[in-house]
């Protein structure tokens, strides 16, 4: 955070973005996100990275995956997949 802070700083001591960016040595792009960000939201701190986004799509067919699984218990992950697209689709 002190990377953006000092060069948000020199933004706003009139610097442009371009010329802080590579004072900084950073990309002209990066500064000029970091100064659309603090604009748009007030604040200037990372977005939050990675994160589950996988996990959401299996819940949605939770009861369905279970109810495949109650039917034959030592069913296979590929088995399983197999099932699932012959039920729902490719994308299902």
């Amino acid at each position: 955070m002190d990377l953006r802070r000092r060069l948000l700083a020199a933004i706003d001591e009139g610097m442009s973005c371009r010329a802080a960016a590579a004072r900084f040595g950073v990309a002209p792009a990066t500064a000029i996100r970091w100064r659309a960000q603090r604009r748009d939201t007030g604040s200037f701190a990372p977005k939050p990275q990675g994160g589950d986004t996988r996990s959401r799509r299996v819940e949605e067919r939770r009861a369905d995956i279970l109810a495949i699984w109650e039917t034959r218990k030592d069913i296979s992950l590929a088995e399983l997949r197999l099932a699932r697209v012959g039920q729902w689709g490719e994308n299902g």
